[in-house]
């Protein structure tokens, strides 16, 4: 069945010169900024860069600002020298540039959004109460707010239900309803890789995994907090490295259950696509799109990442969240921190800003920037009755499973000492190097780098706190 995928493009090109223009989508380009002008700098991957569009025509409109839109894939790199620098050149930013505005907060180049977060709308809700309830902390330092997180990107998995149909029919797998249990769904890897399916012509497998930037980390994290959860947020609260939490009972069994997954023989992982260890992730999602995998590991953002590769012709590609582990309840990964929107300190048009910021929140806005993307965003809105793809249906639904955040506001997380990637496991249960039996070593390992590196994170820490205190953020 192929199945025509709804474009996140809400109206075409739209180059003027060097910058893409907002009021170009209603075609109105001889618009003036009778009210003044201010610019907007987006990050040109992952969500694209034209779901802002229609909200900027409709703010024009109501206020005679003219709002230019621009991009730019290398922003995130630029932004932070510039940032440092206090030479930002626009008024907004989105971008994801994760960590580093608690580094700004501190320095005193990125503005601080708090009056504007507590602003009423005419309902009496405000933006801080909008924001999704799992995440509606991040983002400040005590009381003072001083970036929006945008996307609310659940982590699971893409499935080509095509293939799945055809596998059934074949009866090379049990059945064309994608599993729920994780005994399940290693079943279904094996199945597909041990047999002689092919599809287009490519020997297929049951995953493309791509090591490169560490595609199973959701998975990993997803899998341990499905076993204790308020261990796993304690886990990421932590004030003091703390061995049971780094080298604990749940994290091993959430290892072992992707060592069962990856499944290595003779020196490689007998369930992926081969020659994708060290490839980047987009190599896993493009092996996927040819047909070569039934599944690949992934976010959200995979739709739009891959628009590219992706037309009216493409598989009937689906989404799923990670299924559970016996004796466990499916839970869903929140990929957190992301892209974010914030107001640099030395804009000339804060005012106008803040004001696009609060308009582009509203209710309406969120609804028509939501229809555009294709996947849900980080507030808490009506998602009912909108325009969605089967896609955006399956990323909504997992949304009804017990939600959980993979990031934190905990200082000695966001300076990096508690976030919890597993950096040398993943290679080494795709090698072989490591039996099942000794995953533990893998974790003593992760304990050990993020112990020795703890000293370095603590007086940063505590810099930082000094900072806030003296700025008066926190007490």
């Amino acid at each position: 069945m192929k199945n025509k995928i709804i474009s996140a493009i809400l109206c075409g090109a739209m180059i003027v010169g060097a910058t893409v223009s907002a009021t170009s989508c209603s075609g109105k380009n001889d618009k003036k900024g009778g009210n003044g002008e201010i610019s907007v700098m987006l990050l040109e991957k992952g969500l694209g860069k034209d779901f802002l569009n229609d909200v900027a025509d409709d703010f024009y409109d109501n206020t005679g600002i003219l709002v230019n839109i621009d991009s730019d894939p290398s922003l995130d790199e630029k932004v932070k020298q510039d940032m440092d620098a206090d030479d930002a050149q626009d008024d907004i930013y989105m971008v994801g540039a994760t960590y580093d505005w608690v580094k700004w907060a501190a320095n005193g180049t990125i503005e601080d959004l708090t009056d504007l977060c507590d602003e009423e709308y005419s309902d009496g809700s405000t933006i801080n109460t909008k924001i999704a309830s799992s995440i509606r902390n991040l983002g400040k330092i005590g009381d003072h707010r001083f970036i929006v997180q945008f996307s609310y990107c659940p982590t699971g998995i893409v499935y080509n239900q095509d293939m799945l149909d055809d596998l059934y029919k074949k009866n090379i797998v049990d059945s064309n309803v994608f599993p729920t249990t994780w005994t399940g769904f290693v079943k279904l890897l094996k199945d597909v890789s041990s047999s002689n399916y092919k599809y287009d012509g490519n020997k297929v497998y049951g995953m493309a995994w791509g090591n490169g930037e560490f595609d199973l980390s959701d998975t990993f994290k997803t899998l341990w907090a499905q076993s204790n959860y308020d261990k796993y947020v304690e886990y990421f609260e932590q004030t003091e490295i703390d061995e049971s939490l780094f080298v604990s009972d749940e994290r091993i069994k959430a290892l072992e259950a992707l060592y069962d997954a990856i499944d290595p023989v003779n020196g490689q992982s007998s369930t992926s696509v081969p020659q994708l260890l060290a490839a980047e992730h987009k190599e896993g999602y493009r092996a996927f799109l040819r047909g070569e995998s039934l599944v690949c590991f992934a976010g959200t953002w995979f739709r739009s990442e891959m628009d590219a590769n992706i037309d009216e012709d493409t598989f009937n590609f689906r989404f799923a969240p990670i299924p559970a582990m016996d004796g466990n309840e499916i839970v869903t990964n929140i990929n957190y921190p992301t892209e974010y929107f914030f107001i640099p300190s030395n804009s000339a048009n804060k005012y106008k800003a803040k004001q696009f910021l609060k308009f582009m929140f509203e209710e309406s806005n969120l609804r028509k920037i939501h229809s555009a993307i294709q996947t849900p965003l980080a507030f808490e809105y009506d998602m009912t009755g909108l325009d969605k793809s089967q896609w955006s249906k399956d990323v909504t639904a997992s949304l009804s499973y017990k939600n959980v955040v993979s990031g934190s506001t905990s200082l000695y997380y966001l300076v990096g000492a508690l976030r919890p990637e597993i950096i040398t496991g993943y290679d080494k249960m795709y090698k072989g190097t490591v039996t099942r039996d000794k995953l533990k070593t893998i974790l003593d390992s992760d304990y050990e780098t993020k112990r020795s590196g703890w000293s370095d994170k603590v007086p940063l820490v505590e810099r930082y706190e000094q900072i806030f205190r003296q700025k008066g953020y926190i007490r």
